[in-house]
């Protein structure tokens, strides 16, 4: 319902229509790294300014397991002084997982704000060490 409601304050002249079956089959692939593939990419449509998108396409490269920081991708985009705009950015990120902004850390290692709460961060950061630790081992 959060997610839903975020949505239509962005995006309030678009039409929401509900699609259980696909959207099952999205979120199992999001959240079964088995299930990723280069020859099926999710697809994601953001809509954001071009600093934004900029931002969004380096989060998108974060390996599951690695977290960088705000300074990291101020540098990766040529503007070490922009920590504090790419923070910005990361906030606007519409598609929390998808888009893995729960990455991302405060330069002494602290986790930092975010939309959906510290708490969902902690738990998202954990979840993925265990995935990657597990698969490391097997």
């Amino acid at each position: 319902a959060r997610t839903l409601a975020d949505m239509m304050q962005r995006w309030p002249k678009a039409d929401y229509a509900e699609q259980p079956a696909r959207t099952a089959d999205y979120v199992a692939r999001l959240f079964d790294p088995s299930r990723w593939s280069a020859e099926t990419p999710l697809k994601l449509i953001l809509i954001g300014g071009a600093f934004d998108i900029s931002v969004w396409s380096i989060l998108l490269n974060i390996p599951m397991g690695s977290a960088v920081t705000y300074a990291d991708i101020a540098l990766k985009l040529g503007k070490p002084g922009a920590a504090r705009a790419v923070g910005s950015a990361v906030g606007r990120n519409p598609i929390s997982f998808a888009v893995p902004c729960h990455r991302v850390l405060r330069k002494d290692g602290a986790f930092g704000g975010y939309h959906w709460g510290v708490t969902r961060k902690r738990a998202l950061i954990g979840w993925e060490a265990a995935r990657t630790a597990g698969a490391e081992a097997a």
